[in-house]
């Protein structure tokens, strides 16, 4: 199971990557999205977990000290709560930032471009890793 988590741990990566590039692309010239609701700080933490989480765990999986697996879970559970932030920031809203503007494209959020399956299927992936790092923690 540790291997399984370790490739759903990149899976989630490259999926975050995936995410995290239409947020990077608001205000630039090929975006035709111009701002952005996520705090940038917020954005900037839940991918630094994430990617602590993957470090983590091969931290965990080359010792094996239970400690490692437990600390994993805590880095997955904090960046898990800032997702469910964003996702509640963006969720809900219109494709548009509350002000006015002549042009409805000069206002478009980032957010509101990415694939709803890509947002629910790595929200719904970092649950089942949270689970199964959980279990293996237990375990451990």
């Amino acid at each position: 199971m540790s291997n399984l988590v370790m490739g759903l741990l990149v899976v989630q990566l490259v999926g975050g990557a995936y995410l995290f590039s239409f947020v990077l692309g608001a205000g630039q010239r090929h975006s035709t999205a111009r701002a952005t609701r996520l705090p940038g700080l917020m954005v900037f933490i839940h991918a630094v977990l994430g990617v602590a989480a993957a470090g983590l765990w091969v931290a965990w999986l080359e010792t094996g000290v239970a400690a490692i697996a437990w600390t994993t879970l805590g880095s997955l559970l904090l960046s898990v709560g800032g997702g469910l932030l964003m996702f509640a920031r963006t969720a809900g809203h219109e494709e548009t930032v509350e002000r006015f503007a002549t042009d409805p494209a000069d206002v478009r959020v980032a957010e509101k471009q990415i694939p709803g399956v890509a947002l629910v299927g790595h929200g719904l992936l970092a649950l089942v890793l949270v689970v199964l790092v959980l279990l293996v923690a237990l375990g451990a």
